[in-house]
C-alpha cells in the first residue's frame, strides 16, 4: 500500500527524520518478550483479567514492527497507519487490566473497608473512562490518517483530548490508590511486609503511562514540526522505554502471586492477611 499523495500530488511529510530500524527491532524483541512472559503468567496464575494488557502488548510489538517497516520504506502508508494505530491506544488496554487489578489486591487482602471507593465500582468506573479514552483516541487516529491537511489538525485536537482525559483519569485512579496504600500502610506501621511492592508497582506504572501521555499529548498538540516531533529520541525515552517498563513491572511484581498465595492459604510475610483483617476492623 503505497502513501497517498495530497492535493497537489506531492506525498504528505510522515515523519522529520528517518525511523532507525535497529531502536525498532529493541523494541519488538522487548516487547515480543513481554508477551510470552505475559502469556505464561496469566495462564499459570489464572488472572484472566490480564487479556486486555496481552492484547496492549502484542499492540506495542506489531506497532513497532510498522516502525522498522518504515525504516526500511519510510513513505509507506500502510506501515504508517500500522505504527499508529497501535502505539497510540496501546496503553489503555494495558490501563484496562491496571483498573481491575486494584479490585483484585484489595480483595485478596480483606481489606475492603480501607477503599475510598468500594472495589468493584471502582475498577467498573476507570474501566468505563479507559472505554471512552479509546472511542476518542480512535476518532482521532481515523481523522490524522487522510491526505487532508484540515482534517489531519482536527484529528491531532481529538488526540489531545482524548489524551487529556486519559491522564485525568489516571491521576484520580493514582489518588484513591495512594489513599488505599496510605491508609494500610499507617495502620500496619511496617516496610517490610510483602503486599505493599505490589501497589508500589501500580503506582509506578501509573507514572510511567502518565508521564508517556503527557509528551504524547504534547507532540500532538505542538505539531509535526515541533521539536518532540522533530527529534525520534523522544518516541522512545518517553513511549517506548516507559511502555515496556509498564510491561516489565508487572512481570516481575505480578498481583496473581498474591492472589494464589492467599488463595492457596500460605501465609505471607508478618502474618499479612491477618494484619489487614485487623487494620480493616480497627480502621471503622
Amino acid at each position: 500500500m503505497s502513501l497517498p499523495t495530497s492535493e497537489d500530488g506531492t506525498p504528505p511529510e510522515l515523519f522529520e527524520y528517518h525511523p532507525n530500524g535497529i531502536a525498532a527491532c529493541i523494541f519488538i524483541a522487548g516487547f515480543g518478550l513481554g508477551t510470552i512472559a505475559h502469556l505464561v503468567e496469566m495462564l499459570w496464575l489464572r488472572t484472566w483479567y490480564f487479556i486486555p494488557f496481552l492484547i496492549g502488548c502484542i499492540m506495542e510489538t506489531f506497532s513497532y514492527y510498522g516502525r522498522y517497516w518504515l525504516s526500511h520504506v519510510p513513505q509507506n502508508f500502510k506501515a504508517y497507519v500500522l505504527y499508529l494505530l497501535l502505539n497510540l491506544p496501546a496503553p489503555i488496554f494495558l490501563a484496562a487490566t491496571m483498573y481491575m487489578l486494584i479490585r483484585r489486591i484489595i480483595e485478596s487482602l480483606e481489606a475492603n473497608e480501607l477503599s475510598p471507593l468500594r472495589p468493584s465500582l471502582m475498577s467498573k468506573l476507570f474501566v468505563a473512562g479507559d472505554i471512552i479514552c479509546f472511542a476518542v483516541q480512535m476518532a482521532g487516529i481515523g481523522l490524522s490518517v487522510t491526505t487532508s491537511a484540515s482534517l489531519q489538525r482536527t484529528g491531532g485536537v481529538v488526540v489531545v483530548i482524548g489524551l487529556v482525559f486519559q491522564v485525568l483519569v489516571f491521576l484520580v485512579f493514582v489518588i484513591l490508590v495512594w489513599k488505599f496504600f496510605s491508609r494500610c500502610k499507617e495502620q500496619v506501621g511496617s516496610d517490610t511486609i510483602a503486599w505493599k511492592r505490589y501497589i508500589i508497582a501500580l503506582l509506578a506504572a501509573s507514572g510511567l503511562i502518565v508521564l508517556r501521555n503527557l509528551v504524547q499529548g504534547i507532540q500532538h498538540a505542538a505539531g509535526k514540526e515541533s521539536y518532540v516531533a522533530t527529534h525520534e529520541a523522544f518516541a522512545y525515552v518517553f513511549d517506548a522505554v516507559p511502555m515496556l517498563g509498564v510491561v516489565g513491572v508487572f512481570a516481575v511484581f505480578h498481583p496473581g502471586r498474591l492472589q494464589r498465595s492467599v488463595r492457596g492459604g500460605i501465609e505471607l510475610s508478618n502474618g499479612l492477611r491477618d494484619d489487614c483483617r485487623w487494620i480493616a476492623g480497627s480502621y471503622v
